[in-house]
């Protein structure tokens, strides 16, 4: 095989054969399976690769202009911060139960397609919630939205797993975890300057849904035209049907038998509890408001949080790798298992230590103390999750294994938005819109009513994700060999000759992920 085709993101290793020269996992996207040279599907992968994590971007950016722009939709619609949470919680929902859709729809067809229809999707209606004028219409405009983002997560994932290998593909979730987080900045920091402002007399708010809507379009067109889904890359395949039929039709034995996966059920029961403290983050933006930061500092504190995290996913993807090398049975769990120590601890520094305020001088400490909160607390799916999730099913259900996690995670930690709202209003004394009342004092009081609602919705699931992740260590290597047995199988229906291609032994575990780092 030729080592001369240098695309960008190109390099000797082909996804699919670890750096030690053993195919650890039986993917659908070696160049001799593809029918491409190596330097066409390198330049495939690298193409596909950036536009994943473009929709990525895109996708949090949809995500984050919703909360960022909470004070202005209380006010625009007279909405209490339960009231808010709807808005969180109608997507969600639809998001989650519309997953094993998304999951079937990637599994049969070209998962380019499938990826940009939900590009279409959520950008049609963001643009309508855009126009809408009630908060009934917003609640039901975003929660068809959250149709859009099934079709794109689960797609997204599983083609990043096809792609790369198993000594990178923690570095390649990272990196993808990475550009989600900055798209999430990026929205926010966006949105909530944007609805301060009434360009063209439009109510700021609107005007940022608009804008994220235009993108979300262009990105799907752009992977429509750009991008290759490797299972269908052969040159038969390149029409608009469905993708060549998998070796083996997905069937509800299949289904049941990725339920029944205990690494599964214990990753995505912690998932569910663990996902309750970033779906109740969604009020961190109104919680400064309310203590007295301006619009702009409120924004700058939660962006650069969520551009931490951003760093964060990357280090967790490299630490995973180097700790899954070293200790491939208990490595990738450990590294997330320290990550989420510090959520416990930095929720009681920002919610009961620090000061209120909006001076220049509590400002500057938010930003110091957020940042490090998000550095250090986003490891868990790049150096875990994700990686583990591709390992523990045949390649042929890791589009599905991708789709339940986000049905079964997203359907109830979706649920904690409009809770806490609740709980601020019925157990701590919030009262009103959640908007600005004018009166320092009063919005402070609402504020640490706001932070103690929000507090025991961070601490209390964290720590019980801590205690679920330990199981963790006793299913996860039992889980990983029954799949590379499956797999072994499954290749030898497919490939029966597959022993005459020879091993890379020269390939280096980082070389595919460097450039796009």
């Amino acid at each position: 095989m030729g080592t001369g085709c240098m695309v960008p993101g190109s390099s000797p290793l082909v996804a699919g054969w670890s750096h030690r020269g053993v195919p650890p996992d039986k993917t659908s996207c070696t160049p001799p399976e593809t029918g491409l040279d190596e330097c066409g599907f390198q330049s495939d992968r690298f193409k596909t690769t950036v536009l994943v994590n473009m929709a990525a971007i895109t996708e949090r950016m949809d995500e984050q202009i919703l909360p960022a722009v909470y004070r202005f939709l209380g006010a625009s619609f007279h909405a209490r911060p339960s009231q808010l949470g709807m808005l969180i919680l109608s997507r969600a929902l639809v998001q989650a139960l519309s997953s094993p859709i998304g999951g079937l729809a990637g599994h049969h067809y070209n998962r380019i397609y499938v990826t940009a229809a939900g590009c279409f999707i959520w950008g049609i209606f963001t643009f309508a919630a855009a126009l809408c004028t009630t908060l009934n219409q917003a609640i039901l405009c975003w929660a068809v939205n959250g149709l859009g983002l099934a079709l794109v997560i689960p797609s997204g994932q599983s083609l990043i797993a096809d792609f790369y290998s198993p000594a990178t593909r923690g570095k390649a979730f990272g990196i993808l975890l990475m550009t989600g987080a900055l798209g999430g900045m990026l929205g926010g920091l966006f949105a909530t300057n944007v609805g301060a402002t009434q360009p063209l007399g439009i109510e700021g708010w609107r005007v940022a849904f608009f804008t994220v809507a235009l993108i979300s379009m262009l990105i799907g067109t752009l992977t429509l035209a750009f991008a290759k889904d490797p299972r269908c890359a052969a040159p038969a395949c390149l029409d608009a049907g469905p993708c060549p039929k998998p070796t083996r039709e997905l069937s509800g034995r299949d289904v049941l038998n990725i339920l029944r996966i205990p690494t599964f059920f214990i990753i995505v029961f912690q998932g569910i509890i663990g996902g309750i403290p970033w779906s109740t983050m969604t009020f961190l933006t109104l919680y400064f408001q309310l203590m007295g930061m301006s619009d702009f500092a409120a924004s700058l504190v939660v962006s650069l949080f969520f551009g931490s995290t951003a760093v964060g996913a990357l280090v967790g993807g490299w630490v995973g790798d180097w700790a899954a090398i070293h200790y491939p049975n208990h490595g990738r769990v450990a590294v997330s298992q320290f990550s989420v120590v510090f959520g416990p601890i930095f929720s009681v520094i920002v919610l009961k230590i620090m000061p209120l305020g909006g001076s220049r001088g509590i400002v500057a400490l938010y930003i110091t103390v957020m940042f490090a909160f998000g550095l250090m607390k986003s490891w868990s799916g790049a150096a875990c999750n994700n990686p583990i999730f591709a390992e523990i099913v045949p390649a042929r259900l890791r589009n599905m294994v991708y789709a339940f996690d986000r049905c079964f995670e997203g359907s109830l930690a979706a649920l904690a938005a409009p809770l806490v709202g609740y709980l601020a209003e019925r157990r701590f004394g919030f009262e009103g819109d959640a908007a600005r009342t004018g009166d320092p004092v009063e919005d402070r009081r609402r504020a640490v009513a706001l932070g103690d609602a929000l507090f025991y919705f961070l601490i209390i699931p964290w720590i019980l994700t801590l205690i679920l992740f330990t199981g963790v260590h006793f299913t996860y290597p039992h889980d990983r060999a029954k799949a590379a047995l499956e797999a072994d199988a499954d290749d030898t229906i497919r490939r029966p000759d597959a022993t005459e291609i020879a091993p890379l032994t020269h390939a280096r575990p980082s070389d595919d992920v460097t450039d796009l780092t």
